[in-house]
């Protein structure tokens, strides 16, 4: 028995070696019929670095091996390479050697990339063998008999530039059983694909996707026909069934069906473009999702085919994992069709039978799209929602928080371009209802708290007959009217219109003027109110507001019985009249406020007051930031009216270098109670005195400019016999730099009236320093104080008059040191700033 195995392995080895010896011996004779062969069946160029032949290659066939394989496209002068291949092999039966027919059975393509073209005109470049000569003579040596076909790490391209279409794959393994009768093909293609991207037009679908495939297709050269059998594709868990036929003699005739089974929704979102599944990527599902659909006409440039879509649920879920909420018991039904011209503007979406539940709260409704092109739009909802799930399961980056319960009902029916711009009460129909709402949003430090109200929606206006609610420690009570709200959520630039009436039993601007705190960017029209609370006010906005308060606080003010109106057109804010019970006395202000430039916003203000105390009006302005003349050295009641010109940056920081006001102001009764440079004027009077200085009815302009307030000259006549009149002028800096002078005229209530003057024998004092560190000092010369010279003054270097002035009574100067009202001039940029009025 050893002897027998030994001597059949000899014989083995024997006939191996021969065999080996004589395809190394006729190697050269073997690749000379192939070559002639491939060129009998090739109308294409051909180039490979080396051919051989090889038994162990393709073992237990023998194969004609290629190396570095490249094959030029059909198009005339055409570029791009149809395939480039490290290897090809070519393989055949061992038996075939002692025939003398050869017969490829198998091609092997490795490490090769292929691009399949199709230019503009339509022509492709994939034309490569001659189709008179596939099946070949029989007596032939060399000839095609394919059985099958195998990829091996091959990327394939596919490109048609006339109809925008771009595809790109990598099969990795994929096995292709052929077989070639006559001129038809039969492929069955079993193996697994990685698809990059098809691409139509600007969409990419199956962006990356690994496909296992498992077709059977069967090609009729003649008549340019392909039939697609029954043939699965998976791509995850999905599995998709096709089926139907292509004709190609002329602009492809498709008749194509394909039903989903096992599909969720994140394995058909995962089929589409980005740009149409971004707003739900990271969604899953659970339940039973379908889809399916057919092709069917001509496609071409001129002609699509058309196409309808069935898809739906049962008893689905949907969620979220990072929120940790769903979407339950949802049950649809959807359609969707091309319409009768094939085309967008008589394509249909449809979603009917819409049932769900949030948080165990139902909701529905119904959804038509028509015309993508001029889209209609028909929609019913009806929610009852819980927001605090609501936004867990969509959120929405402008609120950080919500609480509370709301009621939607939804109506919407018309031309989408109508709904964006003028829709009628017919077309757009609805209500909010809510109640117990705390609403915390991002931008705003505090939250809104204890909301309830009802919002109707009419045609383009949004009626609010009722809302309530508080904003930190203040309420709020009103009502309104919105206008052209739909047109200004759903495109820009269109103009909203608010009416509105607020009332309040407090208004606390010591949270409200700093609820507003920016954070992290808003969607539009979210986005467009942070601008406006920012000071960049929408030009598009028109508000008329009528507000009443009981109470408001701002620091040391407690006022009472706000009432007033505030109007905005074209960015500018105006107000006919804001009137306040506040400090003892009524205040009224009423003026402009203008926003167009958000780096310099102007306040210009008319305000009045009647019978203030001045005690109370220093008490609550903090004594207008200066230490030397407070609240508790005045008494009196002050009746004034200012103007003022007021400039703040985006921040709404005023700008002091440019505020100018003016001032008149009268004070009844007024007293100076120990106010401590009247106290170094003791040789005037007793210092008991001086610590309780009363004058009479008091009249005086003020103004303020460059930072300095210029108090022109004005008589005090006081109950001090020495004293009884005083006057008085000086500038006092926002450095708190002052710079007062006085005169007190010699015994004015022992000498006659008229002997009274000014240019009579009086006292001069002038007070210079800082409000904390100041002295008083006589004054002897004729120098001027420090202040705005006026207009009209005379150069100094003029020559004085050729002619002597005519003798006569010389008439009464004013004091040296009186101060003129400064000259106004125009607000001055400061380095970096630039603005016009």
């Amino acid at each position: 028995m050893r002897r027998f195995l030994k001597i059949s392995g000899l014989t083995l080895l024997l006939l191996l070696s021969a065999g080996w010896l004589g395809l190394w011996l006729g190697q050269d004779y073997l690749i000379g019929l192939f070559v002639a062969g491939l060129n009998r069946y090739l109308c294409v160029p051909v180039q490979a670095s080396r051919l051989e032949v090889s038994v162990l290659d393709q073992f237990p066939r023998l194969s004609v091996t290629l190396h570095d394989v490249v094959v030029q496209g059909s198009l005339p002068q055409d570029t791009v390479r149809l395939a480039r291949a490290r290897r090809l092999y070519c393989a055949f039966n061992a038996w075939d050697v002692a025939s003398g027919h050869y017969r490829i059975r198998e091609i092997i393509l490795a490490d090769a990339r292929v691009h399949i073209r199709r230019n503009r005109q339509g022509v492709a470049n994939y034309h490569v063998i001659c189709s008179d000569t596939v099946a070949g003579p029989a007596e032939a040596p060399f000839s095609l008999a394919l059985e099958a076909i195998r990829l091996e790490r091959v990327r394939a391209v596919y490109e048609d530039a006339g109809r925008e279409q771009f595809m790109a794959l990598r099969g990795s393994a994929l096995n292709a059983a052929v077989t070639i009768t006559g001129p038809l093909v039969d492929v069955r293609t079993t193996g697994e694909a990685l698809v990059h991207t098809v691409r139509l037009g600007t969409d990419d679908y199956f962006r990356d996707k690994q496909l296992v495939l498992n077709t059977s297709l069967l090609i009729d050269r003649d008549k340019k026909e392909l039939l697609v059998r029954p043939s699965r594709v998976q791509v995850g868990p999905a599995r998709y069934a096709i089926a139907g036929a292509i004709r190609y003699r002329q602009a492809p005739e498709l008749d194509l069906s394909c039903r989903a089974t096992g599909a969720d929704v994140q394995a058909v979102l995962a089929l589409l473009p980005p740009r149409l599944t971004r707003p739900l990527q990271g969604y899953r599902s659970r339940g039973q999702v379908y889809v399916a659909g057919t092709v069917r006409g001509t496609w071409s440039e001129t002609r699509n085919p058309a196409v309808a879509v069935q898809f739906g649920c049962w008893e689905a879920s949907f969620f979220h994992p990072r929120y940790r909420q769903a979407v339950e018991r949802v049950n649809l039904t959807g359609t969707f069709s091309n319409g009768p011209a094939h085309a967008a503007r008589t394509a249909v979406l449809a979603l009917q039978n819409v049932r769900g539940q949030l948080a165990g709260r139902p909701f529905g409704g119904e959804l038509r799209l028509e015309n993508f092109t001029e889209p209609h739009l028909y929609l019913n909802l009806e929610a009852d929602v819980e927001l605090a799930r609501a936004l867990q399961f969509f959120p929405v980056p402008a609120i950080q928080a919500v609480q509370g319960e709301a009621q939607l009902r939804l109506r919407l029916h018309g031309p989408l371009r109508s709904l964006r711009e003028r829709p009628t009460a017919r077309q757009a129909t609805g209500q909010l209802t809510f109640r117990a709402v705390r609403l915390q949003l991002r931008s705003f430090r505090q939250p809104f708290t204890d909301l309830s109200g009802k919002v109707q929606l009419a045609g383009g206006t949004v009626a609010v007959p009722e809302v309530q609610g508080r904003l930190g420690a203040s309420d709020f009570r009103g009502r309104g009217t919105m206008h052209n709200v739909l047109g200004w959520a759903l495109r820009p630039g269109q103009p909203l219109r608010i009416d509105a009436t607020l009332n309040s039993h407090l208004l606390d601007f010591n949270q409200l003027l700093y609820v507003y705190q920016p954070g992290q960017a808003a969607p539009a029209p979210a986005q467009r109110f942070a601008r406006a609370a920012a000071g960049q006010v929408p030009a598009s906005l028109v508000l008329s507001l009528q507000a009443r308060a009981r109470q408001v606080r701002l620091r040391r003010l407690r006022g009472r019985e706000l009432r007033g109106s505030i109007r905005l057109q074209n960015q500018m804010f105006s107000s006919p009249g804001l009137s306040l019970w506040a400090a003892g006395g009524q205040v009224s202000v009423r003026g402009t406020v203008d926003t167009r430039n958000p780096e310099l916003i102007k306040a210009r203000t008319v305000a009045s007051c009647q019978r203030l105390p001045l005690d109370s009006l220093f008490y609550v302005f903090e004594d207008f930031g200066q230490q030397f003349l407070t609240a508790r050295h005045l008494r009196g009641q002050l009746t004034a009216t200012a103007e003022s010109d007021v400039y703040l940056d985006e921040h709404l920081t005023p700008l002091t270098d440019k505020l100018e006001a003016e001032v008149h102001a009268t004070i009844h009764n007024g007293q100076l109670l120990n106010f401590e440079p009247l106290q170094r004027l003791n040789l005037v009077a007793d210092r008991a005195t001086l610590r309780n200085l009363r004058f009479a009815e008091l009249h005086n302009s003020l103004y303020v400019q460059s930072r300095t307030v210029y108090v022109p000259e004005m008589e005090i006549r006081s109950n001090v016999r020495a004293a009884s009149l005083i006057r008085v002028t000086g500038t006092h800096t926002f450095d708190q730099q002052i710079d007062y002078h006085l005169q007190i005229p010699l015994l004015p209530g022992l000498l006659p009236r008229a002997a009274a003057r000014a240019d009579g024998p009086g006292l001069r004092l002038a007070i210079r320093g800082t409000e904390n560190q100041f002295t008083v000092r006589y004054e002897t010369g004729p120098d001027k104080p420090p202040g705005p010279r006026p207009a009209t003054e005379a150069p100094a270097s003029a020559p004085p008059p050729a002619v002597a002035p005519a003798p006569g009574p010389r008439p009464a100067t004013r004091p040296s040191f009186e101060l003129k009202k400064p000259v106004k001039k125009p607000a001055q940029p400061q380095v970096g700033e630039y603005f016009e009025f």
